[in-house]
């Protein structure tokens, strides 16, 4: 029988997460949801940086992320160069700082793909929802 309310439910976390994945794209400008889904193998578990340091953009085009254990600084370092984004990060002491560079024709034509890879797989999330009920 359809449960229009647990239909509903399951469509909307499906939207949520379709967000969160367009809002970690990195667009050319600085934010700090770009780091989202990054995550960092600390203290034996898989944690998002934004609990192994404070992040701020002091300016458009640079990321700050002050680590808050001197050891997870390499950690944090070597996460966020292993992760799709395209960001070479400067460690200074505890702080990292992600420069963001201006988005050239090369990176469009990769964040295009990336936009319709996302928006595939979201249809394909909505057809299992429609399909299971």
């Amino acid at each position: 029988m359809f449960d229009e309310k647990s239909h509903n439910l399951k469509m909307d976390k499906a939207i949520e997460v379709f967000a969160k994945e367009l809002s970690s794209l990195r667009t050319g400008r600085a934010n700090a949801a770009m780091l989202d889904l990054v995550k960092v193998d600390v203290y034996g578990q898989q944690m998002p940086i934004n609990q192994v340091g404070s992040i701020t953009t002091p300016e458009p085009r640079m990321i700050n992320i002050q680590v808050w254990d001197q050891n997870n600084v390499n950690l944090v370092d070597a996460a966020i160069k292993k992760s799709e984004l395209g960001l070479n990060p400067q460690v200074d002491g505890q702080l990292i700082r992600l420069p963001i560079p201006e988005l050239n024709e090369e990176r469009r034509i990769e964040l295009k793909k990336l936009i319709v890879k996302q928006t595939l797989l979201q249809k394909m999330m909505t057809l299992l929802i429609l399909l299971k009920n």
